[in-house]
């Protein structure tokens, strides 16, 4: 009785205060926001896209992308009703699933909507790692929904990186931060699965390592 009581305490406790600290970090960063103009302007002219942010990085992101209606996947645990909740509140629209449950059904529904022209965000590694790998989710729904992907790079000077699997990075209250958006690309239909997730994989790692960079000029 007393574990179902705290657990009620914390799942109306713990989104707003999320929500909160997420709203009071980001707005206190000094953001540095490199090619933001195309995708920017390909949402105002209902391009579809898929934004693609390593699962540890998606801090600055998913306040970044705040009220533009863009979709997320969230899992299907009591941490991904968290997440549901904040990224709600936010202005995203989520749909639940995950590679493991519900993960064909989630994905169906993404393809849905993406093929009406809405957009996602959705990380490559996630939900479970290993980290920095590509699963085949996001290459599958570029191809069956023929939305552009647009890989996202981000780094902070002052941080926290967790000791999780995804070496969650956490800025810290006014630092400087970057956030890099790298070219929408399709990938060419002729190659093969494992070619198409090394080509997202390098160029994720191409714009976090210029996310880094900026922050050493």
């Amino acid at each position: 009785m007393h574990q179902k009581r705290t657990k009620k305490i914390e799942d109306k406790l713990i989104p707003p205060l999320a929500y909160y600290l997420m709203k009071f970090i980001n707005s206190s960063l000094r953001l540095k926001v490199e090619g933001w103009e195309e995708p920017a302007k390909m949402l105002e002219d209902k391009q579809s896209l898929i934004f693609s942010s390593w699962h540890g990085k998606s801090w600055i992101p998913a306040y970044f992308l705040r009220d533009l209606g863009i979709y997320a996947l969230t899992s299907l645990s009591r941490d991904g009703s968290y997440m549901t909740e904040i990224l709600e509140n936010l202005g995203w629209n989520t749909v639940r699933g995950s590679s493991s449950r519900g993960g064909s059904r989630s994905l169906l529904s993404l393809y849905k909507k993406l093929k009406r022209g809405e957009s996602t965000a959705l990380t490559p590694d996630g939900p479970t790692g290993p980290i920095y790998k590509v699963k085949p989710g996001i290459v599958f729904l570029q191809q069956r929904a023929g939305s552009l992907l647009v890989p996202m790079g981000t780094d902070a000077v002052w941080k926290k990186n967790f000791n999780s699997w995804d070496n969650y990075l956490l800025p810290l209250p006014f630092s400087r931060a970057s956030l890099v958006f790298g070219r929408a690309f399709a990938f060419d239909p002729e190659l093969d699965m494992q070619s198409k997730q090394q080509i997202l994989k390098r160029k994720m790692f191409k714009v976090n390592k210029r996310a880094a960079e900026i922050l050493e000029s």
